[in-house]
Formats: structure tokens, sequence, C-alpha cells
């Protein structure tokens, strides 16, 4: 009697063992499935979005951008000043002194000042205030037809020279009388003219103590110390000095 007493009893409680894993069980279950959904959800809210349009925009925002950041760009800028000074990356040590109208391909822009490639193997930094993007362009023929104006007796066949590398155009006008350097470009010297070379390429002519004229057509750029017309592919430009101008006819 005894002993089926304790199997019943034994029986009951083992019945309520299982009954209670059992809830347990499901009750575990179902706070896995909740914590699951829920990790899910953050995961996707988390996401990094697959359009590469929407990740543009984002790196681009203005907002992603620390206010002391450099800004990189590769446009290209234009000396507003005569004899600009052009610094070395001590932006104190002055390297070079750029022309009015001197175009340079800008590689970023740091705390007031630009960095610009001036050759093949040199760059240097000007004042962001002393350089523009803007400059309104003149036809090549307009400015062709002012240079004629300024320089009446000058041979047409300067056009042929800028633009080509030094070999090309020394093997026509034979030796300079003399070359002087400075650290970007290089002046050869002729009778009545010189030739400013860059990277071995004719980048310019120059002719100096010309008499003072006055082209027929507007100017982008007009100052007591510089004046300068901006074509599709040439430049003009005049630096009167002394009641005298020197006239550079340039290639952009």
């Amino acid at each position: 009697m005894n002993g089926g007493r304790l199997s019943r009893a034994t029986t009951r409680k083992r019945k309520r063992v299982f009954r209670i894993t059992t809830a347990l069980a499901l009750v575990l279950a179902l706070v896995g499935i909740i914590a699951f959904a829920a990790l899910i959800d953050k995961k996707q809210d988390s996401a990094l979005p697959e359009s590469d349009e929407i990740a543009t925009e984002m790196v681009d925002s203005e907002s992603e951008q620390p206010a002391d950041a450099e800004t990189e760009s590769t446009d290209t800028i234009y000396i507003e000043q005569p004899y600009t000074k052009v610094y070395a990356d001590d932006r104190v040590t002055v390297v070079y002194e750029a022309d009015l109208g001197d175009r340079f391909e800008r590689l970023e822009t740091v705390s007031g000042f630009v960095k610009v490639q001036l050759n093949e193997r040199l760059t240097g930094w000007v004042t962001e205030e002393s350089v523009t993007t803007e400059a309104t362009a003149l036809s090549d023929d307009e400015v062709i037809a002012a240079w004629q104006q300024v320089v009446p007796n000058a041979s047409e066949s300067v056009l042929d020279w800028i633009g080509k590398d030094l070999e090309t155009v020394r093997a026509e006008l034979g030796s300079p009388s003399a070359v002087q350097r400075d650290q970007v470009n290089e002046y050869h010297f002729y009778d009545g003219f010189f030739l400013m070379v860059r990277d071995q390429k004719v980048r310019a002519v120059d002719w100096d103590k010309q008499a003072i004229a006055t082209p027929d057509v507007q100017p982008t750029r007009e100052q007591a110390t510089g004046i300068w017309f901006e074509g599709e592919t040439v430049q003009l430009k005049l630096f009167p000095y002394s009641g005298v101008m020197r006239v550079r006819l340039e290639q952009k």
C-alpha cells in the first residue's frame, strides 16, 4: 500500500516538473523570438545604404566635413594681381612672382592659401584673395587683333611658336642671345622679343619697351599695372611701366 502511494506521488511530481519545464521552455522560446526580431530591425536601421548615389550625397554633405578640413579640388585658377607672390611650402619663402592672368591648376585650399601646380616639378602657394576662378573670355580672333594693334610689327609666325616644343622653335629661330631662368620658367632672348619656356614648351612670347597703346576691345581685367585679355586658347597681357609697356601673348 505504501509503495503504491509513493508511486502515485512520484508520478504527480514528475508531471508538475514536466509542465513547469515545458512552460519555461515556451517562455524562453518566445523571448528569443522577440529578441531576434529586435536585432534584425536594429541592423536594418543602421545598415549603410546600398545606393552609390545616396552614399555620395552623404560623403559630400557639408555636415560631414570638419570645419578645419582641407578642401581638395583640381579646378583652374587665375591670378588677379600683377607681381603676386608665390610661396614655398612654409608659406613664407617667396619662390616666384606670378603675373596678372596667369593660369594654374589648383591642387588644394588650406587656411586662406591655395596650392597650385607651377610646372611639372614645382608647386607653390598663393593667398586665396589673390586668385579668381572666373574670367570673361573673348574670342581668339579678338585677342589676336588686340595683339596686332599693340605690336603692329610682330610677325604672325609668332602664333605658330606658342605651344610648340622648344627644340622645334629654336630650329627656326636659331640660338638665343641669352637665356635667363627662375624657379618656374626659362626666358630665351632674341632681337626685339623673348620666349617664355616652361617644361620645354614655348608658353608665351614677350615684347618689352613697347609704346603705350589701347586695343579696341574690352579687357577681361584692367588695372593701372596690368591689363588682361582672356581668349579661348590664348591670352594677351599688357604691363605698363615708365611710359612704355611689356606685351605678352600666351597660350592658355
